[in-house]
């Protein structure tokens, strides 16, 4: 099959996809590691248990040599790990109750020949099913380094604005790391 950028959508994602999946995400997800201080990448288990869940639409792409674009979205927010659904109720009641708050957990599209235009492809696919038949809201996390290096949450409301009218990215929330270090005096 060539990249053509078709995405398919996966309640479940089959068996005989994970380990395809699991490597792409830990390929393309790990150097978060060391480049944010909060845990981006998810335990195998923990990715097998969203693979699993059919609460998260899984979309992918791929190629003759494999995967090249995966992203998991969900408008069910106890479905994601790691956030705090009464936080989004508390600020957004309406959409929140109305489902009309979609997450996303991940997206990521290979770099280079192999991943042009899948990040664009994935989000079409994503606002064309989830965010324009209810009017919804989205949600993100962007760890500091891909907001300062890569520019992440404008080159996505340029995308977002793009495909869906004009999109308005908003900080909804912020957190900081402080380290507290001692002379040797002390």
């Amino acid at each position: 099959m060539s990249n053509n950028n078709g995405v398919v959508v996966f309640d479940e994602l089959p068996d005989d996809l994970r380990e395809q999946a699991w490597a792409f995400y830990n390929t393309t997800f790990a150097p978060l590691t060391t480049r944010a201080a909060t845990r981006h990448l998810m335990t195998r288990p923990e990715f097998e248990a969203v693979m699993s869940d059919r609460r998260t639409p899984k979309y992918l792409t791929r190629d003759d040599e494999g995967l090249t674009g995966l992203a998991v979205m969900s408008a069910d927010l106890d479905a994601v790990p790691l956030i705090s659904p009464p936080f989004f109720a508390a600020n957004w009641p309406e959409l929140y109750e109305q489902r009309r708050l979609v997450y996303c957990v991940f997206i990521g599209a290979v770099p280079g020949a192999r991943g042009e235009g899948v990040f664009v492809a994935l989000q079409q696919e994503i606002y064309d099913r989830m965010v324009a038949p209810v009017a919804a809201a989205v949600l993100l996390d962007i760890c500091m380094w891909n907001e300062t290096q890569r520019k992440l949450p404008w080159a996505v409301e340029g995308i977002l604005t793009q495909i869906g009218g004009v999109a308005r990215a908003t900080r909804v929330d912020s957190q900081s790391y402080w380290l507290y270090e001692f002379s040797a005096a002390s």
